[in-house]
């Protein structure tokens, strides 16, 4: 039973530009114009023309019978729904991609209520990991959230399907469709950037999983994490297991008609849950050998090894994430002589660098804003 929509405050919704950006896309052919009024689309189909009368000023009062007469026109040439059609012409200037929680659990299209809101916190974590490596590839990024990616996740929607779990995300690619649609600008705009890179990261993701699973080791993911792989990326997709205990996830991206893909474009991945221990490690594994930026030790001089009069090893034990660590630094000039004065006094010294394990050592690589807190202890 075809269902049709009759409600004319969602039919008045419908922007005319939104319906020439679709019928433009679907090859309709504009065969007459008249500015601010009206125009005339017409396609051929199966030896038959068809013909749609769109009104160009949603003011008029018969602007929600003309939008439901296209729709119909849509339907029967189209053999869609019309709702998914509305749904295609509202979202005409985004890419959606849709992740899907899929097993026999989930076959019904519900999931708790728990794993539902880790699935959905996942979809975010996943797609702001995608974000950040657009602007700067990183193994880790923790706090350090570029603006563009936060904007790019502000501007993001979410819509939740049926048949399985799925959830998806709509990321406009034009912040108004006309003004694209007319200049046909061919600079690729940072969302779009954002979905290519998450299905191509994906993509070679999967595969460098499947021989970590062959081999028994991370090896091969930690090959291919400089092209995209981050552990945020890994945390996010093995969230959207445990929410959701699926057999597989899958991704499917419906590129944006407005500004079609280049057609060796991946657009669909499928990754089984057997990857997740191996996604469980690589994540762990990135964040413990990765350097930490712009990390504040505060604490104590426990130990100096002089190099010369000017420059030497300082070891300083403190607390960093709320747990003990024996940090150490290399320091010279000035800041050796503060760290010098710091452990005779028994004073507290604070510094900042790039935290780096070696092995069991914790080395604070470039440090600087050396600092003696006026704390004393006798």
């Amino acid at each position: 039973m075809k269902a049709t929509i009759h409600d004319s405050t969602t039919l008045r919704a419908v922007r005319p530009h939104d319906v020439v950006a679709y019928l433009r896309a679907r090859h309709w052919r504009e065969r007459e114009h008249h500015q601010g009024q009206y125009a005339i689309w017409q396609r051929k189909s199966d030896g038959e023309t068809f013909e749609i009368l769109l009104p160009l000023n949603s003011a008029y009062r018969d602007y929600a019978a003309r939008i439901a007469e296209a729709l119909q026109t849509l339907e029967a040439v189209e053999q869609r729904s019309q709702h998914d059609i509305l749904v295609d012409i509202q979202n005409v200037a985004c890419d959606v991609t849709r992740i899907s929680a899929e097993g026999e659990a989930l076959s019904g299209g519900t999931i708790s209520l728990h794993g539902g809101a880790q699935f959905v916190a996942s979809v975010q974590r996943l797609l702001l990991a995608a974000a950040c490596s657009a602007v700067q590839p990183r193994p880790v990024y923790g706090d350090r959230v570029p603006e563009a990616a936060l904007h790019y996740a502000q501007q993001a929607r979410i819509g939740i399907g049926h048949s399985s779990f799925t959830v998806a995300v709509y990321t406009p690619i034009a912040s108004d469709v006309q003004p694209q649609v007319r200049s046909g600008s061919r600079k690729t705009p940072f969302a779009r950037r954002v979905t290519l890179l998450l299905i191509q990261a994906l993509h070679t993701l999967r595969d460098a999983a499947n021989r970590a699973v062959h081999s028994g080791t991370i090896e091969p993911l930690l090959e291919v994490a400089p092209g995209g792989l981050s552990a945020e990326l890994c945390d996010a997709l093995v969230g959207l297991y445990e929410g959701s205990q699926a057999d597989r996830i899958r991704f499917d991206v419906a590129w944006s008609p407005l500004r079609p893909a280049p057609v060796d474009t991946v657009s669909a991945v499928e990754i089984p849950a057997g990857v997740v221990p191996f996604l469980r490690d690589t994540g762990r594994t990135l964040r413990e050998t990765t350097p930490r930026e712009d990390v504040v030790v505060q604490g104590f001089v426990v130990r100096l090894e002089p190099i010369d009069d000017l420059r030497g090893r300082v070891t300083i034990g403190g607390l960093i994430d709320g747990a003990f660590h024996s940090v150490e630094c290399d320091l010279a000039g000035e800041d050796y002589r503060r760290a010098l004065d710091a452990y005779e006094r028994r004073q507290i010294i604070r510094c900042t660098g790039d935290l780096d394990r070696a092995g069991e050592r914790s080395i604070l690589r470039h440090p600087r804003d050396v600092t003696i807190l006026n704390s004393a202890f006798s």
